[in-house]
């Protein structure tokens, strides 16, 4: 008895345009084939049709039908794309995992050498080349002989080719993790580097990146690259107004702003990081205070001299936002994987909305990198008392269940919510809180 074939299809595959020659063309060639759908794809339609992309669930409605129709498709839950269990007798025959997120090729570890992994590219089925927890070599030249170590706490002025000479306003000085920021004229900014950070690794860096641009209005791209007498020095950014970092907001409770206007800070926190790994760029040493907001929600990402661009590092980390606390010698040589950014992203995002960090309880109120990190916030309240929960439990259960699952999941099993994702359960919340206080105002 030949084997069946069983293509399980996510919404993102779903939504591609030439799947459905696709799968006219399997149908033709594989028999017997059956087409598994998630019994999430109902919620995935109802989550399209509340944010008003009405295109998008009729899509996944059709196929729903087209798949009823044809008499060949089963269903299954896999907790959102969690948990591949229910696929596992499927593997007995063959399985496809058809998908265009990388996230599951990560979260479906049960099925890893059992099932193929496949996306849609041109038309065709290709396998997915890299996994987001895959970490590359950096570029690390043995030693920098183009650039000489340079003390630059003397320097009055400093030459871009760009903007020409540039006098550096002493009087107020911000001074962080490889370097010294001055205010010089028309509202620019100049970064420059510690000592032990003139290297030629970030000048060829910034060479890329300012050669690359940035089209992003809130990130703070170098523009140009700074020296003093021919001497590389540092960067030139636009100077940022009126903001406040993440870490003083924290300290201050959110003074000023809303309940929801911390949903909305995250928000567009995570547009920003959409945009950077929409283009292979990883902020890597991402902390609070590198994240500056307005009085508006605008968010905006500094120090960006530091990303992780192309093959070349991020050479700093700050160990309370790192998952794996890297040496020395491996900021230098080890380019960080897209799932390593994903613990900075939840635990920021985390401390955000909760007001609390994410491996806080009663034995545990310390919020820096050496305190456990043991996730102790349950799913649901089964066992509790209800009417007495601690009010940081409030405030968790307060938060939509999907975002409870993608906090638990990630913190508990280290299962990632792509920023896509998280984005638009976000936008289904934000804007159901919205129309609530709409009706009510006008009750």
């Amino acid at each position: 008895m030949s084997k069946k074939n069983y293509y399980y299809l996510d919404a993102s595959v779903l939504l591609e345009e030439d799947l459905y020659l696709l799968i006219e063309e399997l149908c033709k060639k594989e028999q017997p084939i059956y087409f598994v759908l998630d019994a999430d794809i109902y919620s995935e339609i109802e989550s399209y049709r509340t944010l008003g992309q009405l295109e998008e669930a009729l899509t996944l409605e059709n196929y729903v039908n087209l798949f009823a129709a044809m008499g060949n498709a089963l269903q299954v839950s896999t907790a959102r794309g969690y948990d591949a269990s229910a696929l596992l007798p499927l593997t007995a025959d063959r399985l496809v995992v058809l998908t265009q997120s990388q996230k599951l090729t990560e979260n479906f570890t049960e099925l890893a050498g059992r099932a193929e992994f496949l996306r849609l590219v041109g038309g065709e089925l290709k396998p997915f080349l890299r996994g987001m927890s895959e970490n590359g070599v950096a570029f690390c030249p043995d030693r920098d002989v183009y650039v000489s170590a340079f003390d630059g706490d003397q320097v009055d002025y400093v030459y871009s080719p760009r903007y020409g000479y540039l006098r550096l306003d002493k009087s107020k000085a911000y001074s962080g993790g490889e370097g010294v920021c001055y205010k010089t004229y028309n509202g620019l900014f100049c970064k420059l580097y510690f000592k032990k950070h003139i290297s030629y690794v970030n000048y060829k860096k910034l060479q890329a990146m300012v050669d690359l641009g940035c089209s992003n209005p809130y990130i703070s791209w170098p523009l140009d690259i700074l020296y003093f007498r021919n001497q590389f020095v540092g960067y030139v950014m636009e100077e940022l107004t009126d903001t406040r970092s993440v870490d003083e907001l924290r300290d201050d409770n959110f003074s000023g702003f809303r309940i929801l206007d911390r949903f909305r800070i995250v928000r567009n926190f995570l547009s920003v990081i959409e945009y950077l790994h929409g283009k292979d760029i990883l902020v890597g040493d991402m902390k609070l205070d590198n994240i500056l907001v307005k009085d508006n929600c605008d968010v905006h990402l500094i120090d960006a001299g530091s990303f992780q661009v192309g093959d070349y590092a991020c050479n700093v980390c700050h160990k309370e936002y790192t998952e794996r606390i890297y040496t020395g010698d491996d900021l230098k040589h080890i380019l960080r994987s897209v799932k390593e950014e994903y613990f900075p992203i939840n635990k920021i995002i985390f401390e955000i909305l909760m007001m609390k960090g994410p491996f806080y309880s009663r034995d545990n109120t310390e919020i820096d990198g050496d305190g456990s990190r043991e996730f102790t916030y349950p799913m649901t309240t089964e066992g509790l008392d209800v009417a007495h929960l601690p009010y940081h439990l409030k405030v968790w259960f307060a938060l939509s269940p999907a975002m409870r699952q993608y906090f638990y999941r990630y913190f508990t099993e280290g299962k990632v919510t792509f920023v896509s994702e998280w984005i638009r359960e976000l936008d289904i919340y934000i804007g159901a809180k919205e129309r609530a206080a709409a009706a009510q105002a006008k009750s």
